[in-house]
This record gives C-alpha cells, structure tokens and sequence, in this order.
C-alpha cells in the first residue's frame, strides 16, 4: 500500500457508472473505451485537486483527499467534464472521516459510509455527507451551493444519515428520490456456489438420483441466505446465485453454505462434492428481473478460479468490509489474478482466523 496516502481527517470519493449494462450492451466491444475514457476524466480532475487514486475496478472509482473542499471541486470539475464527453452519467458520494491507514489500506467505516452514499446517488448527481457538507459550508465554495435531502436510512448503518446534494454551475439539479436498498442500479454482494465434481455425481446417481440431490442442494443454499438476510436469485444443478445488501452478511453466508453442505445429509450414494465458492460487490442492474449485469459474470469466473473447498473474495467487496468485525473470519490477500476476458484484479481468500497466514 502507497505509504504517501494522506492520514488523519480525509475526505473520501466513490463514483460509479450508472446504466451500465445498457451502456455495454449499445455500445460492444467498444464499451470498454468509453469506461477507459470515462477514468481518464476522473483521474485528471482528481489530479488537478490534490487526490489520489485507491482503486478502480469495473465501472467503480474510489480516492482519497487531504481537503474536503479539494474533494468537492474535483466531483465537480470531474462531472462537468463527463457532461461535456456526453459519454456516461457517473454517481457520486463523499464522506470526509477519521480512518487508520493499515498496511493494506484505509480501515473505518467511513470508506464504508462514503460506498453507501454512493449507491444511493442517480448518474450526474454529487451526493455528501454532513461531516463533508460542514466542511465546505465553512468555506464558501465558489459556485457550489448544497441542498439538504433531509434524513436517510443507508444500508448497513442503523442510525438515519442526513445527506446533501452538491449544486454547480452548469450541472443538472433535478434527480429522483435517494435509492437507499440494494435494488435495480445500486451495489449488491453477490454468492457465486459450484459443487466440484458434479459430472461425477450424475454418473453414479443418475438423473433421478442427481435431481433429487440437487433439490436438496438448492434447499441449503436458499435457507442460508435467507437466514443471512439475502436470496437466491438464479439455480442451475450445481450452480446457485445469490444476492445480499451486506457484504458482510455474504461472506458469513458463503462459510455457512459451505458448512452445512458438509455436515449435512443432503445426498445419497456417492461422496459429497466439494464447495467452491465467489464474492463479489457491484452494481447490479435488475434484482427483480434477474439482470444482475457484469457482476455476475465477474462473480463465475472468480469462482471458476477458486480451489476446491475455497471461498474467494474480490477487491471491491473487501474494500466494503473495511472497518468491519468479521468475528473468526479473515481475509488473507492472493495478489493479482487474471480473469478470463477481464482485467487483472486483487483477490483474497476467506479463511479462519486460526488458519496459518
């Protein structure tokens, strides 16, 4: 981790793109040069005030300023540059905070509260917390004007946040209600299961005997994630989706699913398959229509890539779990990894705490 990232009271930007799996379906291939551009945009305003970059994956960004007032003129300049392009309508949240820098970066649930004001945000709409508002009302920014939205419920944060949206000279104004629930166009955890072996299990049972164990199989996992506050959303023999608002209730769900499918008597007449299981955090297009968009098939190749028995977890969702007590689970860094078709990106494997790092 950059040990020149700033420390103490910083101010921290997520954006996101919205309407993206539109946007990857109208434009192709091509697509990518549109998110290519759209980071370059970022990247310049961020530069021009002082910030720096901690990550971006898929349509995400996410970094961090010493000055809150830096943070907003960069949201600003930056959305004033995509409305120019005309390419893409990017959301944004800012919350300024206290977080320790660890080794592997920002720990608080600050970076966590600065996610959520982000998923609650429509495209072209800059999003703030109090604490950052305060900041900037102190300093009477030149051509920035805040609007309070009153109290809102964030995922995962039990007390009501009040939130204000960020008016500029030449950006719109007008946006719909603040989305605060993991619905169509805000950030999901996703569960991706595979049993290993599950040509094995067909031969030996047959279809009668492979259907009924894969019922029971099915049963496990949609009763886990119900229990975990989540759902199962997509079945396929051996393969279960499931969906969470919590990125920490995903990864309890995932040892869990995984424990009961070896404790319990689920299947008949041949050795239980093995679990292989993915975590991943992004934003979903659809829930209730089952388009869950590029997350989802980040979610399968990540899993496709797991060992036997492994739970992996992506950078985006570790970076949501930043600040979080995960009890005896941990999260232990694998380095970069190469998706089929994808950008390299950080993975990590879910493990105990007592398991050797």
């Amino acid at each position: 981790m950059d040990r020149e990232l700033p420390r103490g009271t910083v101010t921290f930007l997520f954006s996101d793109i919205e309407g993206s799996t539109e946007l990857a379906r109208r434009h192709g291939a091509a697509y990518g040069d549109v998110r290519a551009e759209h980071r370059r945009l970022l990247r310049a305003a961020l530069e021009a005030h002082g910030g720096r970059e901690i990550d971006a994956e898929g349509d995400g960004f996410f970094g961090v300023f010493e000055r809150a007032t830096d943070a907003v003129a960069a949201a600003v300049a930056a959305q004033r540059a995509l409305a120019a392009a005309d390419a893409v309508r990017v959301r944004m949240g800012l919350h300024t905070a206290e977080p320790h820098l660890h080794a592997d970066g920002y720990v608080g649930v600050g970076v966590s509260r600065a996610a959520r004001i982000c998923a609650a945000a429509h495209g072209g709409q800059i999003v703030v917390s109090h604490a950052t508002a305060g900041v900037v009302e102190d300093h009477e920014l030149l051509d920035v004007r805040l609007r309070d939205l009153g109290d809102h419920y964030l995922k995962d944060i039990s007390r009501p946040q009040r939130l204000i949206q960020i008016d500029a000279d030449g950006l719109p104004s007008e946006f719909p209600p603040l989305g605060t629930r993991a619905a169509a166009g805000t950030v999901a955890t996703l569960l991706f299961i595979d049993l290993v072996g599950w040509p094995r299990v067909m031969r030996e049972l047959g279809d009668d005997g492979a259907g009924a164990a894969a019922a029971a199989y099915h049963r496990i996992v949609a009763e886990t994630a119900t229990a975990h506050d989540g759902s199962e959303v997509e079945r396929f023999a051996d393969h279960a989706m499931c969906v969470f608002s919590s990125a920490k209730n995903a990864i309890v769900a995932a040892t869990a699913v995984r424990a009961a499918l070896r404790a319990r008597d689920w299947i008949q007449g041949t050795e239980k398959p093995e679990v292989s299981a993915a975590v991943h955090s992004g934003r979903v297009a659809g829930l209730a229509g089952g388009q869950l968009g590029s997350p989802a098939l980040r979610v399968t190749r990540l899993c496709a890539s797991a060992e036997p028995g492994q739970v992996l977890v992506s950078h985006s969702t570790q970076a949501l779990l930043k600040g979080e007590n995960l009890a005896t689970l941990a999260l232990r860094d694998l380095g970069e990894r190469e998706l089929p078709g994808m950008t390299a990106t950080r993975v990590y494997e879910l493990v105990g705490v007592a398991e050797p790092h």
